[in-house]
């Protein structure tokens, strides 16, 4: 459960969409890539909220737990001497 907004904002500051989280790692070489979203934050139990307004923002932007999964195959050096 998070606790202060400090946490919630440090999480959503350097935070990235599933689907751009999926395309980097694919990019870098990664396959089979799966984020399985774990838990979605409720606003009302994330404690240190100033008002509404930082509430709605957390229902638009939420704080989430996810498992991710990917596999990088091994690359083999071919001797072409």
């Amino acid at each position: 459960m998070l606790r202060t907004v400090g946490l919630w904002t440090g999480c959503v500051a350097g935070a990235l969409e599933k689907k751009e989280y999926e395309g980097i790692l694919r990019e870098v070489g990664f396959e089979d890539v799966a984020v399985e979203m774990t838990n979605v934050y409720d606003p009302e139990i994330v404690e240190g909220l100033a008002g509404p307004e930082e509430i709605e923002a957390l229902r638009r932007v939420p704080a989430a737990s996810a498992f991710v999964r990917a596999r990088k195959p091994i690359e083999r050096k071919t001797n072409l001497g």
